[in-house]
């Protein structure tokens, strides 16, 4: 069946879609020995050969989806000369998928990161109208007051203009540092965006910096029990909860009939060319699934490829 060709090369796990329009208008796909330079183009995965930077575009038999609990001075990048470490270099798979990090956190910030060659998948929780929720705990200095804690409720305007409003913002814990010492606290808080270093520069920002991060949530996703440096598979039903999420959303968002045809939204961050194989680390077992999702609900994953069964996966 032919489909677009970014849309092949993003369900390839070559990147998300508005990078690979990118790389197509960059010359660096071809088709059928032709390089494709104008966006829109179809192909069909079982009869074109699609090349990016001369490696051959394979659609995968299965799919990766990875949770991994980031340590601090690990970098969510694939390529960087000056890194010491890489997110990647902590998943051993011996297939060597083309993992890619999802969203980003800090090179000295920790905590929860999805890892995935599903370019769908990349796309459903990084673009701005799915609004996947993203939940911090912050070590600050100081005790934020009842004001402070409101700005952060109703949006914090930074230089890049305001922020939309955290769920869910409170002190969690105190902390004493001598006397006179102004002590510090822990605020946890959820956000739905995704600036660059948003969670710190929020908190500056009404008079607290941040001097520990940690992610504990994405979506329905938690921390709990994934040491640090650690990873899992995504469960079946971990993964339909965020396919379940992105098809609510629509249907609240889809037009009327009469209605005008809205506008945009804004494009996804354009991320680096593809990983490379890296190192073996440390991997946390894998939690056991009693159940899956329905049939129904099964065809709209596209269980063929994102619902591996737990003994096809290599590792």
């Amino acid at each position: 069946m032919e489909e677009r060709l970014q849309k092949v090369l993003a369900g390839a796990g070559i990147g998300s879609r508005r990078a690979c329009e990118e790389w197509i208008k960059e010359g660096r796909v071809k088709v059928n020995g032709k390089v494709v330079t104008e966006l829109g183009v179809k192909v069909d995965p079982a009869k074109d050969r699609i090349l990016f930077d001369s490696k051959l575009v394979k659609e995968p038999s299965k799919r990766y989806y990875i949770v991994l609990n980031k340590p601090k001075d690990v970098v969510c990048t694939l390529h960087d000369p000056n890194a010491g470490r890489l997110v990647t270099d902590l998943v051993d798979l011996q297939s060597k998928p083309m993992l890619r990090p999802v969203g980003r956190l800090d090179s000295d910030s920790e905590g929860l990161i999805f890892l995935t060659d599903d370019g769908d998948f990349l796309y459903t929780l990084t673009h701005p109208k799915h609004h996947v929720p993203k939940t911090y705990r912050a070590t600050v200095r100081g005790v934020p007051s009842p004001e402070a804690l409101k700005k952060l409720a109703t949006g914090v305007r930074l230089e890049d203009g305001m922020t939309k409003p955290a769920e869910n913002v409170r002190v969690r814990k105190r902390f004493s540092e001598g006397v006179g010492s102004v002590g510090g606290s822990e605020v946890e808080l959820t956000i739905h965006e995704g600036k660059n270093r948003q969670v710190r520069r929020m908190l500056a920002a009404v008079g607290h910096p941040v001097s520990k991060l940690i992610r504990i949530s994405i979506g329905g996703v938690r921390l709990t029990g994934l040491p640090s440096g650690a990873w899992r598979h995504l469960t079946a039903e971990e993964i339909a909860s965020f396919a379940l999420k992105s098809s609510v959303d629509a249907k609240k968002k889809a037009p009327s009939k009469t209605a005008a045809k809205p506008a945009a939204s804004a494009a996804e961050e354009k991320h680096a060319s593809w990983p490379t194989e890296q190192p073996p680390s440390k991997r946390a077992k894998e939690p056991s699934s009693s159940s899956s999702p329905s049939p129904k609900l099964q065809s709209q994953l596209r269980t063929s490829s994102i619902l591996p069964k737990k003994d096809s996966i290599t590792d």
